[in-house]
């Protein structure tokens, strides 16, 4: 049981940051233009895949997008359980949107919160005809981590992803993911991240993100 807590503790640390900001398939922020004027919310629940019951963590992450290129958000880690439960802020604004000819490029920063450090970032993204690049480079104190994703969309309505993302503490995922839109309201995504060192490490979730409401 001690491997399984110090793999949820990873896990807790590096994925939930990287999920700050919600993008479908993919946990790394994009450069993507946003819904203005609208708040957008998700539900998570991830575990280690051979203890799932006894690892899981379910979070529920905020996002209020002011305009179409700044957003910021709270998120909830952990908050049915005591011991894991974290709530940690984010922010993000667009330099520079996605176009045909050139790349989008967006900073931000993620993990804000009073017992932690924060995690600045610059990332890319860039559209192709058979699908979206995103690169992303990560600062926390004197450590630099990075990211890169690609995602494409299949028939039937699903949406796939790869994506490699290392922390600046060195610990790094390898993650495959798919999604579907269930209704106009609710986009359903699931995943498998293998840990770089060892399987105990592993995780697997799912999580419901529902389509940004708009405030006025």
């Amino acid at each position: 049981m001690q491997r399984w807590t110090i793999a949820l503790s990873l896990s807790i640390l590096g994925v939930s940051g990287a999920l700050a900001i919600p993008e479908t398939v993919v946990f790394m922020p994009t450069a993507n233009l946003c819904s203005p004027r609208s708040v957008y919310l998700a539900t998570e629940q991830f575990g280690v895949p051979n203890a799932y019951s006894q690892t899981r963590t379910r979070c529920f992450y905020t996002q209020l997008m002011l305009t179409n290129r700044f957003d910021f958000g709270v998120d909830f880690v952990g908050f049915d359980n005591s011991q894991s439960r974290q709530t940690l802020g984010n922010a993000r604004f667009v330099l520079n949107p996605p176009s045909g000819r050139s790349p989008g490029v967006a900073v931000g920063a993620l993990n804000i919160a009073e017992d932690a450090n924060p995690i600045y970032y610059v990332v890319g993204t860039q559209s192709a005809s058979f699908g979206v690049f995103h690169m992303g480079i990560y600062r926390q104190r004197n450590q630099t981590g990075w990211s890169s994703a690609f995602q494409t969309s299949l028939p039937f309505g699903v949406d796939v992803a790869l994506e490699y993302f290392k922390y600046p503490d060195g610990t790094a995922y390898t993650s495959l993911g798919a999604g579907r839109q269930v209704n106009d309201a609710v986009y359903l995504y699931t995943y498998y991240s293998r840990h770089h060192q060892t399987r105990d490490g592993d995780l697997f979730g799912v999580y419901l993100s529902f389509t940004p409401f708009r405030l006025f």
